[in-house]
């Protein structure tokens, strides 16, 4: 693959925290308009490679590209991140937490009810997200991240509390935006899902990128990717 695919590339990267080393020397790459999937254990570096591409934590060696420039300590234009469980004013309703997000950029602000709708949450704009579920909350964090019109995005766990409805939904989302040709980086511990939606995947274990490559060519013979993910780290 030439560099002039890749969306977002990880290059060697390794991250030390408190002396504890996170990353070893990563390569990693997501291809424009593809779904990449990371699959790993809780604590195996699937957030950390996140957080290094959308600019809130710096690699303590290597670097990370977005369609081919460095990512420094602040987002590159056009990538959007839900990492982690998202965060909101619980006392706001949802059109006012958006509104807090998209102040001064009026395209963001004009796609507020778009994106709303886009999620499934125009019948509860107006509750306090206090009231909301925690499905409904990854909704309002996927809402968030699509109010810049992102050609990138950066999902952290985003199937977190969604019941099979909202599973249902975020595939249908995942599949749009890819057709779009848009490119999506996921963690997730939903394998099953993941082995259905993702393009691509990477297995991820103790901060080492294991095994990387189109779905079907990684999971190879193996009965699931499931059934690999455990050959691999077991």
């Amino acid at each position: 693959m030439s560099t002039g695919d890749a969306a977002v590339r990880w290059v060697g990267v390794g991250l030390q925290v408190a002396g504890r080393a996170l990353l070893d020397d990563v390569h990693l790459t997501a291809r424009r308009g593809t779904v990449l999937g990371l699959v790993g254990a809780n604590g195996a570096g699937k957030t950390s490679l996140l957080k290094i591409a959308c600019g809130l934590w710096q690699p303590t060696a290597g670097s990370v590209e977005v369609d081919g420039h460095a990512v420094g300590a602040s987002p590159r234009p056009g990538v959007a991140a839900m990492i982690e469980e998202p965060r909101f004013y619980p006392w706001a309703h949802a059109v006012d937490n958006l509104k807090a997000v998209a102040v001064g950029r009026a395209e963001q602000l004009d796609r507020i009810a778009t994106t709303l709708d886009q999620v499934g949450l125009s019948a509860a704009d107006k509750r306090p997200v206090r009231q909301y579920s925690q499905g409904m909350r990854q909704r309002l964090g996927m809402a968030r991240a699509l109010l810049g019109d992102p050609h990138i995005l950066l999902l952290d766990e985003p199937t977190n509390g969604l019941d099979p409805d909202g599973l249902a939904w975020l595939r249908g989302l995942v599949k749009s935006l890819r057709d779009q040709g848009r490119t999506v980086v996921l963690s997730s511990h939903g394998l099953s899902q993941l082995e259905r939606d993702a393009d691509e995947v990477a297995v991820v274990a103790a901060g080492r990128v294991l095994v990387q490559g189109p779905m079907r060519e990684v999971v190879g013979d193996a009965p699931s990717l499931e059934d690999l993910y455990f050959r691999l780290t077991t």
